[in-house]
């Protein structure tokens, strides 16, 4: 994977800045809804004021979501995490017992307490040499089925009675029903286990963004495309080449002069030890990549293990030599 595309995947990931850049604050009433993308479920709280700075999945597959109200310079964290048996309340206090005694090395007196059936810490950092101002932290621990949720609200330069204003974010929290998942939703959800090498649990979540997408086309140009190619490629790597030479055949009857397509369509033919296609589909790559003129180079087949089999023909080394020449 070249290193612009996983700087893509990345800002699709986190995709704060998706649209139009940070979502700004306002006075006017605004619900969060923050949700895992396999649960019927959501957190919900109110954000009036906050500027929102990230919303989307961690490459480790957390749902995260991070805001601040420039007004009272509050900050809000909220973090969604699956584990293997089912979230409980002791397991929220051995959370918040290990975020205590951290903070009794810095702190003189975390405090525990409960706002609307969450378990909450709370603890004050003293002004240091390092640290202009004091800092007031809250952070409080949900469970619900097999998912943790954990808030973090921070406040520096705090003063006396902050903490009610820390504490009405921590009331403001309900579950409610999670929205019906996008194609966008879907793709980020794929694409983090997808940066983890975990090919087969991206597919599932990338086969539904690709039907979405061909219901009601939602995608821009180039996240349709990094969709179609990922999807493809995941097959690839998990055996399934009948599935990804479908998968890039779709690709290209929908975008034919796509040269990432026809690169990867030919390590699929490869591997499906067809020389001639993979040279015809490495041709083809090459001519639609030099006709666009991309600054994002194209790989180079010699070096691509894809390839290793075919790179003892002599006819397919000689293709990629030629198409290894700098176009005159």
């Amino acid at each position: 994977m070249s290193s612009s595309t996983r700087l893509l995947l990345a800002s699709i990931l986190s995709f704060a800045l998706q649209a139009a850049g940070v979502a700004l604050a306002d006075d006017v009433p605004r619900l969060a809804s923050i949700a895992l993308i396999d649960k019927p479920w959501a957190v919900s709280l109110d954000i009036t004021g906050y500027r929102v700075q990230a919303d989307g999945v961690k490459p480790d597959s957390r749902r995260y979501f991070l805001a601040t109200n420039d007004a009272t310079s509050i900050h809000l964290s909220i973090t969604l995490q699956t584990v293997s048996g089912q979230a409980t309340e002791q397991g929220c206090r051995a959370h918040l017992e290990r975020l205590a005694r951290n903070a009794s090395t810095h702190s003189p007196g975390p405090t525990r307490h409960e706002v609307r059936h969450l378990s909450v810490l709370e603890y004050l950092l003293p002004e240091t040499g390092g640290q202009q101002a004091d800092q007031l932290h809250l952070f409080a621990c949900a469970g619900k089925d097999n998912v943790y949720t954990d808030i973090h609200v921070a406040k520096p330069g705090a003063r006396a009675g902050d903490d009610s204003q820390l504490r009405e974010v921590l009331n403001s929290l309900t579950i409610v029903a999670a929205a019906t998942a996008n194609s966008l939703a879907h793709f980020q959800a794929g694409s983090a286990p997808f940066l983890q090498g975990q090919f087969r649990q991206a597919i599932p979540h990338y086969e539904q963004a690709v039907a979405l997408e061909q219901a009601n086309p939602a995608l821009d140009k180039a996240l349709w495309r990094l969709l179609i190619q990922n999807l493809g490629v995941a097959y690839g790597r998990t055996g399934n080449l009948a599935r990804a030479k479908a998968t890039f055949d779709y690709g290209l009857s929908q975008d034919p002069a796509n040269p990432r397509f026809h690169y990867d369509l030919a390590r699929t033919f490869a591997g499906m030890n067809d020389r001639d296609m993979a040279m015809q589909s490495l041709r083809d790559a090459f001519l639609h990549s030099r006709r666009r003129n991309e600054s994002d180079p194209m790989p180079d087949p010699r070096q691509d293990v894809s390839f290793g089999r075919l790179m003892l023909d002599p006819a397919f080394r000689t293709l990629t030599e030629s198409l290894m020449q700098p176009a005159i």
